[in-house]
């Protein structure tokens, strides 16, 4: 009996490749209105039994039963009318009886309308509109949405965070390239502004066999060794020797060298910046980098940084493992520890942790398993679902934290000084670009 009044979202999930609800709409309460009238009024026609002569009451009393059933089957219809965002796709599923289902990967997203009428913005609910690469008539019209704007932001971070819009703007940011580039090909002007002015008979020796000479040598290739680094005194290329650390930063020295000026001659040089420290591969490939591009010291700065975090991350994991935790699993418990309710929407969880939804979702479900928290859907028509801390992931939290903070963090090398001076670093530039 419950089958005909609940239909039954988590029977449908892909629970094998890691699909979890992001959100459960139900059909806003202003969708009720119709049954509703209908059920007064099959009520208002049953209780015409009563004034009625007593051999005529059964008429209105079986009209009035009718219509209420009616009623009743048109507000379960509403009832069982369910539109799922998941951190894969959307779907939708109705029906009493006969349940139908219609899916749509976010993929095929590729427009989302949304039409709030008067009495939706003064009740707060609105229709959706899908348009998709194939128009599925099931999902196409979604409606009496509650809070519309709240779900097509829901929608739309679930796909920015999948990074489905990045990689269809860089599909078609291609497509377009080459499409310039073909265009270009076929109206390059030089084509035919190469060819001799005399017609087909001036150039057709370019495909006589017998003009070519095998034993012919080729025209000899300059191999003369060629720099970039930039141009020393006297306009000739200047080099850098990167020999090692030990080397003045300041001093100026000569080498001779085969330049292209086809004598030997003696070139200046300034050694020291580019100077990588003996068996550093990073200042090794900085000092690579310098000789043919700018911005050395960027260059070398991110790589440290890219390099310090995967290690950063590698030291954590290993101090969490035994507790059956890595860094991200504990990242997440801590943010929902540090909550006064102990709960926060998933999508908000997302975008504190700032990683893609796919990823949050599968550790909100890892931890789920194992009775670190638990996924509640808020009361309400319009409730959101939300991940709240249990009692098991508090405590394993507090032991967490003990461990990362008796290892320093990872960050034991450093000194107090040198992780505030850090820190203000890094923080301005994240400031900057958020």
């Amino acid at each position: 009996m419950s089958s005909l009044t609940d239909p039954k979202v988590e029977n449908h999930l892909i629970v094998e490749e890691g699909e979890i609800v992001v959100d459960e709409v139900r059909r806003h309460f202003l969708a009720f209105v119709t049954p509703s009238l209908i059920i007064l009024l099959g009520v208002a026609i049953a209780a015409l039994s009563f004034v009625v002569p007593f051999d005529f009451a059964t008429i209105p009393l079986g009209i009035g039963t009718l219509v209420t059933l009616f009623g009743v089957y048109r507000a379960l219809l509403v009832h069982m009318d369910r539109f799922v965002i998941t951190n894969m796709r959307v779907f939708r599923i109705h029906g009493i009886f006969t349940q139908h289902k219609a899916t749509m990967p976010m993929s095929r997203i590729l427009d989302i309308s949304v039409h709030k009428p008067l009495m939706g913005r003064i009740f707060r609910y609105g229709h959706f509109v899908f348009e998709s690469a194939a128009q599925d008539q099931g999902l196409r019209d979604i409606r009496y949405v509650g809070r519309p704007d709240d779900r097509d932001l829901t929608i739309q971070t679930v796909i920015q965070r999948s990074g489905l819009r990045s990689a269809i703007k860089s599909f078609a940011d291609n497509n377009e390239e080459d499409d310039d580039d073909a265009t270009q090909a076929d109206t390059n002007p030089e084509t035919d502004a190469d060819l001799p002015a005399g017609g087909e008979d001036d150039y057709e020796d370019y495909d006589r066999e017998d003009d070519f000479d095998p034993d012919l040598d080729p025209p000899p290739v300059d191999n003369g060794r060629r720099f970039s680094a930039g141009v020393a005194a006297g306009g000739h290329p200047a080099v850098r020797t990167g020999v090692g650390p030990d080397v003045d930063t300041e001093e100026w020295n000569t080498m001779e060298l085969h330049t292209d000026h086809g004598s030997t001659a003696s070139e200046e040089f300034r050694i020291g910046s580019a100077s990588p420290a003996l068996n550093d591969p990073v200042a090794m490939a900085a000092s690579s980098w310098e000789l043919r591009w700018p911005e050395r010291d960027r260059m070398q700065t991110a790589t440290e940084l890219m390099r310090a975090h995967r290690r950063l991350i590698s030291d954590l994991d290993e101090k969490l493992r035994p507790l059956g935790l890595t860094y991200a699993r504990y990242e997440v418990l801590l943010l929902l520890f540090f909550d006064h309710r102990g709960a926060l929407p998933l999508v908000e969880l997302t975008d504190q942790l700032q990683v893609e939804a796919s990823s949050s979702f599968s550790t909100v479900r890892w931890l789920e398993d194992n009775g670190l928290l638990e996924r509640v859907l808020e009361s309400g028509e319009d409730g959101e679902v939300y991940a709240e801390i249990t009692q098991n992931g508090r405590v394993l939290t507090d032991r967490a934290s003990q461990i990362v903070a008796d290892a320093g963090f990872g960050m034991d090398t450093m000194t107090e000084a040198e992780c505030h001076q850090l820190t203000s670093l890094l923080a301005r530039q994240r400031r900057i670009r958020e």
